[in-house]
């Protein structure tokens, strides 16, 4: 058995020198009673292995507790309690600067100072906690509940009293709300052009817009056409239904990747049928597309979204639509109804998750506060970093929003 003395020379850590003696008698008073045990065992016969290594291997937090704010329909703020489990929550130890911390961030109104943790050590390495003031440290147990509002250090100690090790742990929470629009007011912002490809304009009315691979165009004879890289002509598209399904006026157009698929896209696009052909037509009219890039895929065709005029999920019929992809899902938005659609303009915005089948309306997603609902037209744009751009023209007002959970750094 070691002696006493020797474990307390062994063992005196250089905690930057303010822990003082207080810290290091405690740790003494640790191992010796770490001694003891190691001296009753073997004075009944029985082995004790002391190790060298002190070094924590794994860390976990268990079920935690969140407040969750809310208004109820009469417009009172409440707050109730939902449970959070903690083990989805995967923490990342870096042994080489001894930093424990999650990656994914719990969620905002987590309950940091009442936190049960797991910890994981090599060779039996015995854990110990500083205390937040940073003069005193304890003994780890598995079913206290520690405070990790701030950072806490953790010292780990060898068995056999030649090593320590220090590890700064790290529990990081949400400080905003995931699925919540901040809106800002910008200035001198100038809508930005589409950069479409050359094509020539013979025999084309329109151009609505452009994939990757393709552009999408109607004919002066109202036809659906398209320009394909490395064309040498306009080709007339293949559709599903009736070409008198095919909207006219108020057109948008978006694609993007479709998941799980490589080189494959969904190009959706909208727009309403004439109104003076359709005076009395409250919906507006979806078709969608799959362009599959492989050079020898078929060749793709436009397929209508069946819908009635009383579907309660139906894109309405607006002027001036819009559609962007965010946050995996379509967006759009219109100004007043046309035809039977009675509408005032700018109302709401429109998504779908289900690439076009079905329009919902989602809270998150609101005009922001001073927004100027005399605006003639509003385009949509989606920057880089996922803020999603409004240009107003009639106002002049140009607004940026962002979902707070898509501009997010990943902690660590």
């Amino acid at each position: 058995m070691l002696k006493f003395a020797e474990l307390c020379v062994n063992l005196q850590p250089n905690l930057n020198e303010f822990r003082q003696m207080r810290l290091f008698k405690t740790i003494c008073m640790l191992l010796f009673a770490l001694v003891l045990t190691a001296s009753c065992l073997n004075s009944s016969n029985s082995s004790t292995t002391l190790y060298s290594d002190a070094a924590i291997s794994g860390f976990s937090i268990g079920t935690l507790k969140q407040i969750v704010h809310t208004t109820t329909q009469n417009g009172v703020d409440s707050t109730y309690i939902v449970k959070v489990t903690g083990s989805n929550y995967e923490f990342h130890i870096d042994q080489v600067n001894h930093r424990i911390y999650n990656t994914d961030s719990l969620p905002v109104g987590t309950d940091l100072e009442h936190i049960v943790c797991t910890v994981t050590t090599v060779s039996n390495s015995v854990v110990t906690i500083l205390d937040m003031e940073g003069d005193t440290i304890r003994l780890y147990n598995s079913t206290d509940s520690i405070d990790f509002s701030q950072p806490r250090k953790f010292i780990v100690h060898s068995t056999d009293g030649t090593g320590w090790s220090e590890y700064t742990v790290s529990v990081n929470a949400h400080q905003e709300e995931a699925d919540e629009m901040r809106w800002e007011l910008m200035d001198n912002a100038t809508v930005p052009t589409d950069d479409q490809p050359e094509v020539p304009m013979e025999g084309i009315k329109r151009i609505i817009g452009s994939c990757a691979t393709e552009t999408y165009a109607l004919s002066t004879d109202n036809r659906l056409m398209v320009w394909r890289d490395g064309s040498t002509e306009w080709e007339e598209e293949w559709l599903d239904s009736d070409a008198q399904l095919l909207p006219m006026e108020d057109l948008a157009l978006a694609s993007y990747a479709m998941p799980k698929v490589d080189n494959t896209l969904y190009v959706v696009m909208i727009g309403n049928r004439s109104v003076e052909q359709y005076p009395q037509e409250k919906i507006a009219r979806v078709w969608r597309k799959i362009v599959d890039n492989d050079p020898y895929a078929p060749r793709g065709y436009w397929t209508y979204m069946e819908c009635t005029d009383d579907e309660p999920y139906a894109l309405p019929r607006l002027k001036h639509l819009s559609l962007v992809t965010y946050d995996d899902a379509l967006l759009a938005l219109g100004g007043e109804g046309v035809g039977g659609n009675i509408q005032a303009p700018w109302s709401q915005f429109y998504q779908s998750r289900d690439n076009g089948i079905t329009w919902k309306y989602n809270k998150v997603y609101q005009l922001p506060e001073g927004f100027d609902y005399s605006a003639t037209n509003v385009t949509m744009t989606v920057d880089d970093d996922h803020f999603l751009w409004l240009f107003c023209e009639g106002t002049g007002q140009v607004w940026r929003g962002r979902l707070n959970k898509l501009g997010w750094e990943i902690k660590k």
